[in-house]
């Protein structure tokens, strides 16, 4: 009876799989069939316009609309009657509450009702870590402070909460996330990223396409990712936005390539184009990669969307094409979909030329247009092309900002715990300065309720500063704050007040970094923490008082001038809404913190030099014949993160020392807080290809996870590796595993393994 069970649960489940599969199989013909009938009965005007990509001010005149305010007659029906603008992306200064979004949006689509062939406008937003531009969005910690975490399951979570927000808004396409990888800390896009790792970028770059899109694009709580930048973005020489880098292949490769390839694995619908060049070659005129690279091996079947003006700028700025006409060409063969144009129509007007004198084949027109008319069925545009009400119960909901405040937890890391200055006593007497101390911009950072974010009169009355969270936690007579709102106001660096302020105090709490940026404004010249403020961190030292330093930055300042003289340091990186309360929480000792950090945080500006670098470089020759290890000399390693209790790993254990072909192996490790507090821990195992064919790194991350250990408690952890996660690109630029020795290394315990075909 049992057996006849089991037997009738198989045949059950298979036939559940098979219909799901024959439902999704039909669906996907139904849109194919309605797209090719639909791209029958277009004007080749209206498949441009379903190629151009506008932003809002350019039929939208003043940021004062509301709820009841009309866009401008002749405004709307020239971009979308007249020119037939299919996408429209939003930038501009301010942030609309619900019913504002909604009266816009329906606008929109009212007047592209009257179109001919009534093709609804996809809106497209940079909901990069939290639904932006929106009023009481749930804001998370930037990506950068989200891979300190090292917890996907956070990332997901925080995408699915930012996918509610977004969509209740009435927008359906999210451009994000970020797969560029994050090792040139320079570029001021840096909080944007993961991080410089490759494994955490891909993991959780995917969790957050899953977080978007798992629920199905036409559903209520999903929107359609947008992966970014393709590719090489992220490493410019110059280390400033938009500008050329020089990649080798094989580094292309290995650190800047996969994710893609996994994003697109996992569903992802479209992607954004990298504003740079790479190798001379700028992003979207680059026909290998958006051709060959993109389409034939990995598959893409989506929407690939410009950057900013990128197309003309192929004319204005990289100067490969003699006309803004000839920069259209060229971009429109390379692969380029949608131009994100966006102040005017010229794009439109250029490609229709282009059109009628076979500069660009109706074939191709017919292929980017395809895939927006898809992706448009895919989100559920045609059946409702409005903001659908039922989707605004998905706003603000009651969890919402625990998840945010969990993440912020999470991610923050104790860098510096000296003689456990940290946690402080409630008691205690408590001097709040800095700039950071009271603004919420540094909290938040780009894309928030604003571009650039630095607009504090935009954030929520409710939203706190450091120095409210901290009253709040200590009580408003234990704590003396001289911060004043605005991070470049003069008053936060005077540093007599400093000083007189500290006397009768027990601990400073000195609150530096950066404040917001997105972007080219964003460009520094130099890593180094200005001047300022290490003025006042050297004030603070010199009252003989405990100085807790509390950074809230997008990236790296380097801090190696006075940063050995402080007791304690805290990387909030910018974590969120929520954020100002993790931060005292941690600082009481509510929360005990498990951040590590996604990067290797600098000492000096000429060192910039990742985890997983080649043992070459920590090598130096001291003279002729006589080589000395130097060591990688962070200011704080990647990985690094303390804790207010702590852990200890047992040996590491293999189920096999050898691992074979396509087998697996399984490593554990048995993980104890020996410590008095409860307390999280990442656990990460790293390799070491011990000789390869193309020199191998020192290390390599493969694998995490996030525990929680009670005080006393023993868990036991296990990874599984396989040949793939030991991979590598080769000089042939082929991902290989190569017979040979691997060493495994999880926290301070190492052994090996050998692998063979």
């Amino acid at each position: 009876m049992k057996r006849i069970k089991t037997v009738v649960a198989t045949l059950l489940t298979s036939v559940l799989l098979f219909s799901c599969k024959t439902k999704t199989t039909t669906q996907k013909n139904n849109i194919d069939n309605k797209v090719d009938s639909l791209l029958k009965i277009m004007s080749v005007e209206e498949k441009i316009g379903q190629m151009t990509q506008i932003t809002l001010s350019t039929f939208l005149t003043t940021n004062t609309f509301d709820q009841h305010t009309k866009i401008p007659t002749k405004k709307i029906k020239e971009a979308i009657v007249d020119y037939k603008v299919g996408s429209v992306l939003n930038v501009i200064s301010t942030a609309y509450d619900l019913p504002t979004w909604h009266n816009l949006l329906t606008q929109i689509q009212d007047e592209a009702q009257k179109t001919p062939n009534k093709i609804p406008v996809l809106y497209g937003i940079d909901a990069i870590h939290g639904a932006t531009y929106t009023v009481n969005s749930t804001l998370f910690p930037h990506n950068i402070g989200l891979a300190a975490t090292r917890n996907d399951d956070i990332v997901k979570e925080g995408a699915k909460i930012t996918a509610k927000e977004v969509r209740a808004s009435g927008i359906r396409w999210n451009f994000d996330p970020v797969f560029d990888i994050g090792r040139q800390p320079l570029w001021p896009r840096f909080p944007e990223t993961f991080g410089e790792d490759l494994t955490i970028v891909t993991n959780m770059g995917v969790a957050t396409v899953k977080g978007y899109e798992e629920d199905g694009l036409k559903n209520q709580t999903a929107v359609a990712s947008c992966m970014k930048h393709f590719v090489g973005y992220s490493g410019p020489r110059s280390g400033k936005d938009r500008t050329p880098a020089y990649i080798p292949d094989i580094e292309l490769w290995e650190y800047y390539l996969p994710q893609f390839k996994a994003a697109i694995d996992a569903g992802a619908s479209t992607i954004m184009i990298n504003s740079g060049s790479v190798n001379g070659i700028p992003g979207h005129a680059n026909e290998y990669l958006l051709k060959t690279v993109l389409r034939d091996q990995f598959g893409f079947n989506g929407v690939a969307v410009s950057d900013w003006e990128d197309i003309i700028r192929l004319h204005t700025k990289h100067k490969i094409a003699n006309t803004p006409k000839e920069a259209v060409k060229i971009a429109v063969n390379a692969g380029i979909d949608m131009s994100m144009v966006p102040g005017d129509y010229s794009f439109f007007t250029y490609l229709v030329e282009l059109v009628n004198e076979g500069g660009v084949s109706m074939q191709r027109i017919d292929e980017a247009v395809g895939r927006i008319l898809k992706l448009k069925f895919e989100l559920g545009l045609f059946n409702h092309p409005y903001p659908e009400k039922e989707a605004v119960q998905n706003f603000g909901g009651s969890s919402y900002k625990k998840s945010a405040l969990d993440a912020a937890r999470e991610s923050i890391t104790l860098l510096k715990n000296e003689d456990n200055v940290l946690p402080i006593s409630k008691n205690s007497k408590i001097l709040v300065a800095g700039p950071g101390a009271n603004s919420l911009a540094n909290l938040n950072g780009c894309w928030s309720y604003t571009w650039q974010g630095d607009d504090e009169s935009k954030y929520p009355k409710q939203e706190i500063t450091i120095a409210q969270a901290l009253e709040q936690e200590f009580g408003v007579n234990n704590v003396k704050n001289i911060s004043v709102n605005g991070f470049n106001n003069s008053k936060n660096f005077e540093l007599k007040a400093l000083q007189n302020a500290a006397k009768g105090v027990d601990y400073i709490v000195l609150c530096l970094g950066e404040n917001a940026y997105a972007e080219s404004p964003g460009v520094i010249n130099d890593l180094t923490l200005d001047n300022n403020q290490i003025a006042l961190a050297n004030a603070a030292i010199a009252t003989n008082k405990k100085v807790i330093l509390v950074l809230t930055e997008g990236r790296p300042r380097i801090i190696s001038s006075f940063v050995d003289k402080i007791q304690g340091v805290l990387q909030a990186y910018w974590p969120g809404s929520q954020g100002a309360k993790a931060i005292a929480e941690i600082i009481i000792g509510k929360v005990n913190p498990s951040g590590v950090l996604p990067y290797s945080y600098p000492r000096y500006t000429g060192d910039i030099l990742t985890y997983d670098h080649k043992f070459s470089e920590a090598l130096k020759e001291v003279e002729p014949n006589v080589v000395k290890q130097v060591d990688y000399d962070a200011q704080w390693a990647f990985g690094h993160g303390l804790s207010y209790t702590s852990f200890e790993y047992s040996e590491i254990k293999l189920s096999s020392n050898i691992l074979k072909g396509n087998e697996t192996i399984e490593v554990s490790v048995e993980v104890v807080n020996t410590g008095n507090r409860d307390g999280k821990l990442a656990v990460e195992l790293y390799t070491n290809d011990e000789f390869a064919s193309i020199a191998p790194s020192v290390k390599r991350l493969r694998k995490y996870k996030k525990v929680s250990l009670k005080k006393g408690e023993t868990k036991t952890v296990t990874f599984t590796l396989k040949a793939t996660d030991l991979s590598f690109v080769n000089k042939n630029l082929k991902r290989v595993t190569e017979e040979g020795d691997f060493k495994v290394f999880i926290g301070n315990k190492e052994t090996r393994f050998t692998y063979v075909n």
